[in-house]
Formats: structure tokens, sequence, C-alpha cells
């Protein structure tokens, strides 16, 4: 039997059940309502603060403002505070001063003796550093609290960064350079001064983030999951690994421990210039574990970094984008006589004849938004992309022309050295242009570990644009192609061939669409006999005189658990399951709603019915009300973005009631067969 014969069926056991739920905290409520009806776009700090990380980052009300301070904000202060100490490292190591020598291709030559209290002070910005560095480890993993680690990472950041910005400052008088004309700052020098600007700079973004727990705008806690937290460790795990391949590769090959460091990064990245190559059989013997080892460990690093920040955000974004798509439609029409326009543009009419049909345009109309916003989405993230690589490329390209006019340097025009960011942006390296002058390598590890992770991200969102517009032309071509044919050939002859291309067409577009209602197998599991439902196969005639009310009580939790494996399977599909209306309806109406009533529901946009409050499915009592084109529509609020996980969830929860129903109705039946034995 079709799934549409559902549609005009009573709850399941009847209208009383739902005054026999009990009430739930109800992570899915939202009583925000207008003093229309709409729902309002954003909500308050206190509710903001109690969201965990899933919730917040799923969660349209949240506004994105409050999502960077609280999440983004000690995201990038975890993965770029190693990065910061690692360059102090850097600043460290070898002499602040040098003679170049003239004859040399790499910049280097005789280094001058740096005084007893630079070393010292260096020593301590180091130091300071690293301490703040594991208080912000521990605070992410729980093991401190906000109050106490917030205080140690701020401050040390801040006295660090002022540190090597001091000593940078204080150079030119305090520590000048020879007469000598080939006389200049080596690469600590500039290393200095990224990490000082690197830590003044994350230490201004976490204050931002204390002042928004002071303030109370969020909770004390990161909203940041274990994978998010991991992201620190395993950038402070790459960082040390490229600083001790360096020091080994300095050794052996007898090179400046920075070009160490550079060698290092131009391998791992894949970007191979060709000016540093191991020229003992030792050093090429360990280049095979170092390389392929530490290429992994980029790759892992680059997934991770897009997994977890790059889609966080997206996620955001998109439902940022799907919430403002569906508010829009609703503003801009005419809720009070069921008009909204999708874009400003298209109208749409949510009214019907019948309650059904009505609440079946308002599941379409949410489907159009959807649709809408995620194409938006996703021209949005190939801009952003685009955007952050040409910056790279053009401000990369200004900062190697000024550093390749230092002392040592080659003296590239503006156009060689757009050249040159562009070759090693693509990971390509010819070797006809290299970073030579000690400004200019410095500059290229901290360029390097920015760029490759961004051109992994360009390239992400133009598949993603790619893939869109490739779903969309074979769409088109499934329903034009057969009549161009026609029309461009005029060989009627060859209807075969053309239907034959037609088929082809159309089953490549049903698969890019997703899988059709028939296929969901919801149909054998229970059929319609005279308003009820029973198990596929099952007849009145199956209970004899029982009415079949008592076949519907009986075997809800064997459709519920025949069901849930379906759902199970479709949680396996590469293709994200998207129900139609007709499942929707019949899922619904396994967890009690009835779409073909106007119970419990709402026209959005609306003024609520009194003493009504706007709820998510599944509602916990007849007051709470809810719409498909709400804030509270099921297809606002999936989790993970799936729809099978988000019914699968709700089939559990309401399972679990009614099995303890009628667990609670089994031992309260014995006990009153027990009390009736007893003796008066």
């Amino acid at each position: 039997m079709s799934i549409k014969r559902w549609l005009f069926l009573p709850f399941l056991g009847g209208a009383d059940k739902r005054e026999e739920r009990h009430h739930e905290s109800g992570r899915d409520r939202r009583n925000f309502h207008g003093d229309n009806g709409m729902v309002v776009k954003h909500e308050s700090a206190a509710d903001f603060a109690n969201k965990g990380e899933e919730e917040l980052v799923r969660d349209y009300n949240a506004p994105i403002t409050w999502y960077c301070l609280a999440t983004l904000f000690p995201l990038i202060a975890g993965t770029f505070g190693p990065m910061a100490s690692a360059f102090n490292i850097c600043a460290v190591a070898i002499d602040w001063r040098l003679i170049v020598d003239a004859s040399s291709d790499e910049s280097e030559g005789q280094h001058i003796a740096d005084p007893t209290w630079l070393v010292a002070v260096n020593a301590v910005s180091l130091a300071i550093a690293i301490i703040a560095n594991f208080a912000l480890l521990l605070n992410m993993t729980g093991r401190i609290r906000f109050n106490t680690g917030a205080p140690i990472v701020i401050m040390g950041w801040y006295t660090a960064g002022f540190i090597d910005i001091a000593l940078v400052a204080a150079a030119p008088t305090h520590l000048p350079l020879p007469a000598d004309p080939m006389a200049t700052y080596s690469q600590a020098y500039y290393y200095a001064i990224f990490s000082g600007a690197i830590y003044v700079l994350l230490s201004m973004m976490m204050s931002v983030t204390a002042w928004g727990v002071w303030v109370g705008s969020y909770s004390s806690e990161f909203k940041l999951s274990l994978a998010q937290r991991s992201l620190m460790l395993q950038t402070m795990l790459f960082l040390g690994y490229i600083l001790a391949a360096g020091e080994v590769f300095s050794v052996i090959e007898g090179w400046v421990y920075l070009d160490g460091v550079y060698y290092v990064v131009v391998t791992l990245f894949t970007i191979g210039f060709g000016d540093l190559t191991p020229k003992t059989h030792l050093g090429r013997s360990l280049y095979f574990p170092m390389a392929i080892g530490g290429i992994i460990f980029v790759g892992l690093i680059i997934a991770n970094i897009r997994t977890l920040v790059v889609e966080s955000v997206s996620v955001k974004v998109s439902t940022r984008m799907i919430e403002k798509a569906r508010y829009k439609a609703i503003k801009s029409g005419d809720p009070a006589n069921g008009i909204v326009k999708i874009r400003a543009v298209r109208r749409r009419s949510t009214s019907g004849p019948t309650e059904l049909e009505r609440r079946e345009k308002e599941f379409y109309i949410m489907r159009e938004i959807q649709k809408s916003a995620g194409h938006d989405n996703r021209i949005f993230a190939l801009l952003f992309a685009t955007l952050a690589f040409m910056i790279l490329w053009f401000v990369g390209a200004v900062c190697f022309w000024q550093a390749e006019k230092s002392v040592g340097g080659q003296n590239w025009s503006y156009f060689e050295a757009l050249y040159f960011t562009y070759t090693a942006q693509i990971t390509i390296g010819y070797g006809d242009f290299e970073p030579q002058s000690n400004s200019a390598k410095p500059t290229f590890v901290f360029w390097a570990l920015i760029a490759l992770p961004t051109l992994t991200v360009l390239i992400g969102a133009v598949g993603d644009a790619v893939t869109d517009f490739v779903n969309w032309a074979t769409l088109w071509l499934g329903k034009h192609a057969p009549s161009l044919i026609k029309l461009v050939t005029g060989m009627h002859k060859n209807a075969n061939r053309d239907e034959t291309f037609k088929v082809a067409v159309e089953r490549v577009g049903a698969e890019i669409e997703g899988p059709r209602a028939a296929s969901s197998g919801f149909e054998g599991i229970a059929d319609v006999e005279s308003g009820k439902i029973v198990p596929s196969g099952l007849s009145n005639n199956t209970f004899g005189e029982l009415a079949l009310h008592v076949a519907d009580e009986a075997y809800r939790p064997f459709l519920m658990t025949q069901v849930s494996q379906k759902v199970l399977e479709h949680l396996d599909e590469e293709t994200p399951r998207k129900y139609t209306y007709q499942e929707w309806t019949f899922l619904l109406r396994l967890l009690g709603e009835d779409e073909a009533s106007d119970v419990n529901h709402r026209k959005v946009g609306q003024t609520l019915p009194d003493h009504a409050e706007v709820a998510s499915p599944v509602l916990q009592h007849k007051h709470q009300v809810w719409s498909w084109m709400g804030q509270e529509s099921p297809l606002m609020s999936l989790e993970d973005d799936s729809e099978p996980k988000w019914v699968l969830k709700r089939l559990m929860q309401v399972l679990e009631k009614e099995l303890r129903r009628r667990g609670d109705h089994h031992v309260a039946k014995q006990n009153e067969k027990a009390e009736g034995s007893l003796p008066g």
C-alpha cells in the first residue's frame, strides 16, 4: 500500500497518549517567539553559554560573533601559539648579526657573537611563551579551569611578544651592524619579528575571548570538540618534527641550523626548489624516512584543519544562511495571507484547502530555501577561498619583492616575485627563483605554513562548486538533450538511440537527486485497514473479534523497530538521504504526529494560539506547536545535517518511553492481581 494512504489516519494510539507523555527538559524546545508569532533571530547570551560545541555549530540562532569568540579564537590561538614558539626557538638558535660572504649563494657568512644580555632575554621570552602554551593546552583539555589558565596564557604571550618586539626595536641602537656593506641581520632576527607579532596578536584575540566570558556572553568552557582540541597537540608535534629534522640535517650537511629548517619546510610541502639538497650519503639516506614521514604528517594536519576549521565554519555559515533565507522569505512576503517570497522574488503560497496540503506546501518551500541557501554557501566558500589565495599571492609577492632587495638578495622585480610566489603556492617549485636573503627565508617559512592549507581549501571549494554545476547540467540534459539532438540532427530514425541516451542521463540524474520514495522500503512495513496501522501481512481476520486499534497498540514498538532498521541502512548511504514529504509524514506518524490534523501545528509568521509555545517534534504536551518553515522544523535542527540520524534519534526516544510505559503498566497490573489475591 502506498505511503499516501497514511496521510489521513488519526494519531497512533489516540490523542490521549499525548497527555500521558512526561515533560522533558527539552533540548529541542524553542520557546522564543515574537509578538507576531515569528521566531526571533537571536537567542540570549545565557542560552548560548549553556550550549555544547555540536549544538553551537548547528544552531542557527547563535550569532556569528559569539561563535568566533567562543570557538574560533581559541582554536586559532591553539594552532598558531606553537608556531610562534617555534619561531621563538629559531630566534634563539643562532646569532643575530653576520657579514655575508659575497661568494655564498645562501646569504651566509661570518656570524658575529650576540651579547650575553640578548641571549638571556631571548631565552626568558621563550620560557614564558612555552609556559603559556602549556597552560593553554591544559585549559583546552580540561586539566585546569579557564579562570586559572586564561590569565597565564594572555599575560605570558603578551610578555613574550613585547620582549621580542622590544629586542627587535632595540637592535639598531644596542646591537649595531658593523660598517661593512655586507653586514646584515641573520634569519634569527626576522624570526623574532614574526614570533613577537604572533604572540601579541594571539594575546589580543584571547583577551577578547576572556572579555566575553567576563560579561557572560558565553561560558568559560572552550566550545571545542575533542578533535579540535587535539589540533593544538598535532601542530606542536609537527613543528617539533620540523625543528628536530632541521637540526639533524644542518649537522650532517654542515648547514646553518635555520637553513636546515628552511630545507625541511620546502621538502615536506613538496615544493623542492633545489637550492638546498643533501650531498652526503647519510643525509640522503635519512631523507627517505624524513620526507615520507613528514609528508604524511602534513597531509594529516591539512586534512584536520580542513575538517575542523573550514568545515566547522562552513556548517555554521550554512546554517546562518538557511536561517536568514527562511527569515527573509517570511518577512518579504505576506504571512497573514500565507504568502512567502524566496530571494524576495519567487512568490510561494502556503495556503491549501486542507491542512495536509498546506503543510506539504510548507515542506517543499523549506526544501527550496535549503537548496537556495546551499548554493549561496558554496559560492561564498569559493569566493572566500579565492580571496584568501589571492591575498597570499599578491601580498606575499610584495613581501618577497622587498625582502630580496636586502643584502644577499637577488633584487627581484615585482613580476618576478609574483611568478615565484605563484609557483611556490601551487607547490610546483621550478627552482629558477628561490628565496636567498635572510629576511626572505623566514618570511617564506611563515608564508608556506599558511599557503598550503589555503590552497587545499581553495581546491575543495572549487570541487564543490564544479560538482554543483555538473549536477545541474546533468539534470538539465536529462530533460532537454533528446529534443536538442532531434532539433540539430533532424534524424527521427534515431529515436531508439535518443531514448537510450535519455534513459541513461535520467538515471544519473536520479542518483544525483537521491533515492526516490519508492526505494525507501517503508511501504512493506505496515498496511492501513479501517484507519488503523497494522504490520504488513496481517489483516482484520487475524485478530478475530478484536478491534484493529488493539493491533495498532500491540505492534507499535515492533513497527518502530522495523523502521529503525531501515533508517540505519540510510545512514550508510554515500549520498545523504533526504526524505520526501510522504516519507516524513509516515515517520512522524510513528512518532505520534499527524500531518493531516491542524492540532499542534502553527502557521509561520502568524500570531500563535493562546497559551501555545513553539517546540520541535516530538512534542511533549498539547500546547506545543511547530511548523515546517519555523526554526523548530526538523529540516532546520538536524544533527550533523543528517535526516536519518534525526529520525533514528527520535524513534529511539519515543520507543524508550513506550516500552517504559508498557513496563510500568504490566508491573501495576501484576501488583493489582497480587493485592486482589490477598485474604481480606
